[in-house]
């Protein structure tokens, strides 16, 4: 047990190779295990980016949008411009209010309790995987 604390006071501030598998390895298994069933990033309350209705409007105008296309190809692709500019803003702005939202649970005071805290960070866990996971 002495050698492994010696080693461990040895060991240089820059990790080796080997090191920096171990702890990719360590965040991979840490990631797998949050999304599994059963673990508390999976049973995170993750609602939709867009409420239903607003979500209809946004496939309706891309029907129509699609539909004009043969008649006006240049005002299809500029309108489908439009509304993936309007989509980006509107997911942008949900997750800036989120963000505010989780800043507020932590940053209300010095009389913030360490479970406020692991709470927040919990939170914030899961933003920052649902972040991630966002396909292009």
């Amino acid at each position: 047990m002495d050698e492994e604390k010696e080693k461990q006071m040895n060991v240089d501030v820059v990790d080796t190779p080997e090191e920096e598998v171990e702890m990719e390895q360590r965040l991979e298994k840490t990631t797998s295990e949050m999304k599994a069933p059963g673990t508390v990033a999976a049973d995170e309350n993750l609602v939709p980016l867009f409420e239903e209705e607003a979500a209809r409007k946004f496939r309706s105008r891309w029907v129509v949008i699609q539909s004009k296309f043969v008649d006006d190809p240049s005002a299809s692709v500029k309108q489908a411009d439009d509304l993936v500019s309007d989509i980006i803003k509107r997911v942008t702005m949900n997750f800036a209010g989120r963000r505010v939202s989780l800043e507020k649970q932590w940053n209300s005071g010095e009389n913030v309790s360490t479970e406020d805290l692991r709470v927040a960070l919990k939170r914030y866990r899961s933003f920052f995987d649902r972040l991630l996971t966002l396909e292009s």
